[in-house]
C-alpha cells in the first residue's frame, strides 16, 4: 500500500482473475487481510455480531430438507469454500493474553451437529428467529467454523456468519453453492454422521489489498483529515439527523423487518427504474429519504434544523479483483457522504410517502448517478481507511457516547448473475422436481455505532427481491422507526403494483 498522489491513483488489479480455488497458500493462507482484521476487531471488542443471508428452499419432488440431505449437501460445499473450514488464532494461543495478529488456521474437521441446528418454526417467525441470532456473536476463541445454520421447517436456511469470514455477497454465494450441491444428489443420502474434514487442497481466496491495488490519494487522506479537525465541517454536522446519539457501550440489540417481492413485482420496479434512468438502489434511496423528510416535518416534536443525512453504501469490489459470485471473501469498500433531504409538501399528506404518480424520480437517478461516479474511487476509502484506523478497537471505542455518524446504510447485493444461478444438473430429476430457492433475505445488524437504519436488499435466484430493515433498539425513537418502516413498506408494495 503506497500514498498516491492524484494523478497516479488508479485501479490495477493484481495477476489473473480468481477462483474459488485460487489463494496463496492452502492449509494455512496465513495471517488475515486488514480488512478481515478490522472484522475481527469488531467482533472481538463486542461492536457487532454477525451478517445473516437466509433462504427458503422448496423441491419439486415436496422432499423434505432433513439432517441427513442437508449434511451430505454442506459437506461438497465445505470442499468448495475453504473459508468454512477455518477460524481464527491470535498470539500462541487462541485468543491468547499474549495478543498477536490474527492469522488463519484450518479446522482438523467440522461437527455439523455443533453448527447445525433444526427448530420447529417456519419462516413466519423468521424476523424474531434473526432479531435473536444477533444477539449471539461467535465465540472466538472456540475451535469451530465462523458460521452457523438453522434450519426452520419451512425449508428456510439461515446462514449467519462473522463478517471476518466473508461480506454479504458471501452470504448469497454459500446459498447458490448449497442449492447446487443440493441439485447434485441423485437419491436420497443415507444417514449422514455429521463429521467432515476441509481438504487442505482447497485454497482460500487472498485478502482484497493482495487481489488489487489499494491506492492512499494524499488529496483523499488529507480531507479526511480535515473533516476530523475542521470546526466549519463540525458545524456542518449539526445540521444532520442521524438519529439518536451513539450508546455508552456496545449492545448487540437490534429490530428486523422483511419485504419479499415476486419477481413479477421486482419486474415491475425494475422497468420503473430503467424508465427513469435510475436503479432499485437510487428507488430505495429516493423513498426513505423522502420520509425521513415527511416524518421529520411532522412529529409531535418537529426538527427543521435537520436539513441532511448520512449515507453509507457498501461497494463490491469483485468487478476488480476478479472474485466470481460464488466466491466467500472480503473485497468490498464503501461510498459515504453527507446528502440534503428532499423537500417535501407542506400539505397534510395521508400518507407519510409518496404516491407512485409523485415519486421522487429525479432524486434517485442523482443518487444513483453519483454511485456510479463514485465506485471507482471506492478502493482509495480502504486505504484511507487502514492508514487512519488500522485494526479499528480505538476508533470504534472513540464513538462510544457520540452523535451518530450514518443515518442511513443501503447494502443491496444485486440481482443473482445468471452465470451463477445453479440450474438442475442432466445426471439428476428433471429441472421441475429439483430444488430451488424461493425467497432470500440479507440482514446485517451493528447495531450500536452503525447508521440508524440500515435497508439490505438481495436479489434471488428466480428473480425476486428479499429486503431487510435492521435498526439497534436506541438508535431511533420506538414511534418514529415503526412509522418510518411501516411507510417504507407500504410504500415499496405501492411503487411495485404489478401493471
Amino acid at each position: 500500500m503506497s500514498i498516491l498522489t492524484p494523478r497516479q491513483e488508479q485501479l490495477r488489479p493484481l495477476g489473473r482473475r480468481l477462483s474459488r480455488r485460487h489463494s496463496r497458500i492452502s492449509t494455512h493462507r496465513g495471517g488475515t487481510g486488514f480488512l478481515e482484521t478490522f472484522f475481527h476487531t469488531r467482533t472481538r471488542i463486542g461492536v457487532d455480531s454477525c451478517v445473516i443471508v437466509a433462504a427458503r428452499y422448496q423441491s419439486g419432488l415436496n422432499d423434505v430438507l432433513d439432517k441427513s440431505t442437508l449434511f451430505a449437501a454442506l459437506e461438497d460445499v465445505i470442499h468448495d469454500h475453504a473459508e468454512l473450514g477455518v477460524r481464527i488464532s491470535v498470539g500462541d494461543g487462541v485468543l491468547s493474553t499474549q495478543r498477536g495478529p490474527p492469522t488463519w488456521v484450518r479446522l482438523a474437521f467440522l461437527d455439523l451437529s455443533r453448527t447445525v441446528e433444526f427448530v420447529d418454526v417456519d419462516s413466519s417467525n423468521l424476523s424474531s428467529l434473526l432479531e435473536a441470532q444477533f444477539t449471539r456473536p461467535f465465540d472466538l476463541g472456540a475451535k469451530l467454523p465462523l458460521w452457523r445454520l438453522v434450519v426452520l421447517s419451512d425449508g428456510t436456511v439461515v446462514f449467519a456468519y462473522d463478517h471476518v469470514m466473508g461480506d454479504g455477497q458471501s452470504g448469497l454465494a454459500f446459498h447458490l453453492s448449497l442449492l447446487d450441491a443440493l441439485q447434485k444428489i441423485r437419491d436420497p443420502p443415507v444417514k449422514h454422521s455429521g463429521s467432515v474434514t476441509a481438504p487442505p487442497g482447497v485454497a482460500m481466496l487472498p485478502p482484497v489489498e493482495d487481489a488489487m491495488l489499494i491506492p492512499v490519494p494524499l488529496t483523499r487522506l488529507l480531507s479526511e483529515v480535515n473533516k476530523a479537525i475542521n470546526p466549519f465541517h463540525k458545524r456542518r454536522r449539526t445540521a444532520v439527523w442521524s438519529g439518536n446519539p451513539i450508546p455508552k457501550a456496545f449492545k448487540f440489540g437490534v429490530h428486523v423487518r422483511i419485504l419479499h417481492m415476486s419477481p413479477d413485482e421486482a419486474a415491475s420496479l425494475l422497468r420503473q427504474c430503467r424508465a427513469h434512468q435510475t436503479t432499485i438502489t437510487g428507488a430505495v434511496y429516493a423513498l426513505i429519504s423522502y420520509i425521513f423528510a415527511r416524518l421529520l416535518r411532522i412529529s409531535d416534536e418537529p426538527k427543521p434544523k435537520y436539513t441532511s443525512i448520512g449515507v453509507f453504501v457498501p461497494v463490491s469490489l469483485r468487478r476488480y479483483t476478479g472474485a466470481p459470485p460464488t466466491a466467500i471473501c472480503n473485497h468490498v469498500s464503501y461510498y459515504q457522504d453527507i446528502h440534503e433531504l428532499p423537500t417535501v409538501s407542506s400539505c397534510h399528506s395521508p400518507t407519510a410517502y409518496p404516491i407512485p404518480s409523485d415519486f421522487p424520480w429525479a432524486v434517485a437517478a442523482r443518487f444513483s448517478e453519483t454511485l456510479r461516479r463514485e465506485a471507482p474511487h471506492t478502493p482509495a476509502m480502504l486505504g484511507v481507511m487502514n492508514t487512519l484506523v488500522g485494526a479499528g478497537e480505538r476508533y470504534s471505542r472513540g464513538l462510544l457516547g457520540k452523535k451518530r455518524e450514518m443515518t442511513l446504510e443501503i447494502s443491496n447485493l444485486g440481482p443473482v448473475p445468471a452465470a451463477a444461478a445453479p440450474t438442475s444438473h442432466p445426471e439428476c430429476m428433471a429441472s421441475a422436481s429439483g430444488w430451488s430457492i424461493q425467497e432470500a433475505i440479507f440482514a446485517q445488524a451493528d447495531a450500536t455505532p452503525g447508521a440508524a437504519l440500515k435497508i439490505n436488499v438481495t436479489g434471488t435466484p428466480a428473480g425476486g427481491l428479499g429486503i431487510s430493515l435492521t435498526w439497534g433498539r436506541e438508535s431511533l425513537d420506538e414511534e418514529f422507526a415503526e412509522a418510518c418502516v411501516g411507510a417504507f413498506v407500504a410504500g415499496m408494495k405501492e411503487l411495485a403494483v404489478v401493471s
